[in-house]
């Protein structure tokens, strides 16, 4: 699979939380964990359940922290 995106983090997926519409997954990187949110309907086509293997892609315009 070719893409863009240059941020490229392996992991292994640590939880799926299921909602109505958008599903939570963790996922344990090398730097800690990374939280994405993605839609029902992309976690049930990509299969996804804890302790797969995976890449979280980060392609982002904006990064907000505050404290």
């Amino acid at each position: 699979m070719e893409i863009s995106a240059r941020n490229q983090l392996k992991g292994v997926v640590r939880g799926v939380k299921n909602g109505q519409v958008m599903s939570e997954v963790s996922v344990e990187v090398q730097a800690g964990v990374v939280v994405a949110a993605i839609t029902d309907t992309s976690r049930e086509r990509l299969s996804l359940q804890e302790g797969d293997e995976v890449t979280v892609f980060v392609k982002s315009t904006d990064v907000m922290l505050g404290k």
